[in-house]
């Protein structure tokens, strides 16, 4: 739940002006797929079965390497602030925290928030507020940020 103080030097802004477009993503990985969805009660945007057919984005087909299930919010929100990105994606699984936990204890399981914010001139940055942080902490869930800037077509 967001709390806007007058404290804050950036309130929530859906057109977050140096933001080009934003996602967030929880991935769970090394562990059956069907299992997580299962455990958090949450259908994943992508899981891939170990050993079984995959299509790529280019439609090139393989077979997977690896047990993945992700949840993005990339089709999910609307807005360029990573905090609307990440309160969603929170609200999803938070519900399940006891599951995740259970999850996190599989010796092999490994699970991040992912983040990923392009630039809309090269400058500026996303902003996470002590109520994302706390959330996070509280699932016990690492985030990693990665930022791209395309620049001008010309």
């Amino acid at each position: 739940m967001v709390n806007e103080l007058s404290s804050r030097f950036t309130p929530i802004d859906d057109s977050y002006q140096t933001c080009d477009r934003t996602e967030t993503t929880l991935a769970i990985y090394n562990i059956n797929p069907t299992l997580v969805t299962k455990k958090l009660g949450v259908i994943p945007t992508f899981s891939q079965q170990k050993g079984e057919p995959i299509v790529f984005r280019n439609g090139n087909k393989g077979i997977g390497t690896i047990n993945s299930w992700l949840l993005s919010s990339e089709s999910e929100v609307i807005s360029k602030d990573i905090r609307r990105h990440l309160d969603w994606l929170l609200d999803k699984i938070e519900p399940a925290v006891a599951q995740l936990r259970e999850l996190q204890q599989h010796p092999d399981v490994r699970m991040a928030i992912r983040c990923v914010w392009w630039s809309a001139d090269g400058g500026g940055g996303p902003t996470l507020w002590p109520e994302q942080m706390r959330r996070m902490a509280q699932l016990n869930l690492e985030c990693t940020f990665s930022f791209a800037y395309y620049g001008d077509d010309e």
